[in-house]
């Protein structure tokens, strides 16, 4: 690939940031730019003194204008780089054992806007930047030679590439799907009717699915809860295509309600359930969480355990405080349908509101209610959904499991 073409010229105090760590630069940080580039190419990274800083890929349609791709006046970026920067990612996962795992998570593994995920044999890539579209052959090129996957996908539907310029669309990049995507959640090995109990078998929707289809980064908080399931009653709001609901159930659970607004969620929780012989155990209802949880409080309905895992509610720092009593309301909702003693866990994707907002927010609904709440664990993010120190944005999901008396 070219050689950095051009430069960009940040105004007097905008490289403190990046110093510090951080990989973006937006667009009224720039005081200059100069040389001859057009988006999508590499350019220098300069402070108000022309220092270099780094080199980064620019698109100046975009808020972020530059995502900084290697630091140092000697920096470099080239496909031998992304080659290797590839080959480090892959090699950070191979201990884990999971047949859903993110194998590229952007930032932080350094590779800014680029998304890879797989389930079993077969990839999905997110190319969130027209830097990275331009890209696509040499990336889809480099998976196939690493991974030899059944199929790649390229899911490039994400609203952040209209902030980009670019249209959305979806493809089959390599391969076929013919047959069912599917994916074991809930343990390592084992398998349905084994004896790990809550694992599940998961047919994931590559192509229409939220997100790559799934919710990788929840898998380690799916498991919170499975110790206390047995014999309960258990409701899984924004259940999706049913994955926490059907582990709850293989785990001994009395009853699971599951609620989520998508019709063809239910649809593919409702078969999920039946590939898991576990349709006595469950029902899907396509539902609103907020006004079913309203509902089923107004019906004096109780419950042993409730699984709130809402998507995010503040998608910009505008929206933070509409958020913020979202979560609120819901979270007093739900404490006040479970039975004494009985178990919350609850989920913030949301990078705008913090732990410790969360936090606050879950005392102030327990308050609410007159509730006394124990924290029993917080969850996170998993291992293979990294977030880089100097980048807060990569660190955004918060769980909590508590107790409420």
């Amino acid at each position: 690939m070219p050689d950095a073409t051009g430069w960009v010229r940040l105004s007097p105090g905008e490289d403190v940031r990046i110093r510090e760590g951080h990989l973006w630069i937006y667009r009224n940080e720039i005081a200059e730019t100069g040389g001859d580039f057009s988006d999508g190419d590499i350019v220098w990274v300069e402070d108000s003194r022309k220092a270099k800083l780094g080199i980064g890929y620019i698109n100046l349609k975009s808020l972020i204008s530059v995502r900084l791709l290697a630091r140092g006046a000697g920096a470099a970026f080239d496909e031998a780089a992304f080659g290797e920067r590839l080959r480090r990612a892959l090699g950070r996962r191979e201990h884990l054992a999971a047949d859903a795992l993110r194998l590229v998570n952007a930032e932080a593994d350094f590779l800014p806007g680029l998304v890879v995920d797989k389930y079993g044999d077969v990839v999905v890539a997110q190319l969130q930047t027209l830097f990275w579209e331009t890209w696509k052959d040499r990336i889809v090129g480099d998976l196939e030679a690493a991974l030899k996957p059944r199929a790649i996908v390229l899911r490039n539907d994400s609203l952040s590439r209209e902030a980009e310029g670019l249209e959305r669309y979806t493809e089959i990049a390599k391969g076929s799907l013919e047959g069912d995507v599917v994916i074991q959640e809930g343990g390592v090995g084992g398998g349905v009717g084994s004896s790990v109990e809550g694992v599940v078998e998961i047919e994931v929707d590559v192509i229409k699915g939220h997100k790559t289809g799934f919710y990788i980064d929840q898998r380690e908080n799916r498991k919170l809860a499975l110790p206390h399931v047995k014999g309960r009653r258990v409701l899984d709001c924004c259940c999706y295509t049913g994955a926490w609901s059907l582990m709850c159930a293989g785990a001994g659970a009395e009853h699971v309600l599951g609620l989520d607004y998508s019709d063809s969620a239910i649809r593919l929780a409702q078969k999920n359930g039946e590939r898991n012989g576990l349709t006595d155990q469950t029902e899907f209802r396509t539902a609103d969480a907020f006004d079913e949880l309203q509902v089923l409080a107004s019906n004096r309905e109780k419950f042993g355990v409730i699984l709130l895992d809402p998507p995010s509610l503040a998608r910009s720092r505008k929206g933070r405080h509409g958020a913020e009593r979202g979560y609120l309301h819901l979270n007093r909702l739900a404490m006040g349908l479970l039975s004494p003693g009985g178990i919350l866990v609850t989920c913030s994707c949301s990078h705008h509101v913090s732990l410790e907002k969360l936090r606050e927010i879950l005392g102030k609904a327990a308050g609410q209610v007159r509730k006394q709440v124990t924290v029993l664990g917080i969850g996170g993010q998993p291992e293979d959904h990294p977030s880089l120190l100097g980048v807060p944005e990569t660190d955004y999901l918060k769980c909590f499991m508590l107790r409420v008396e």
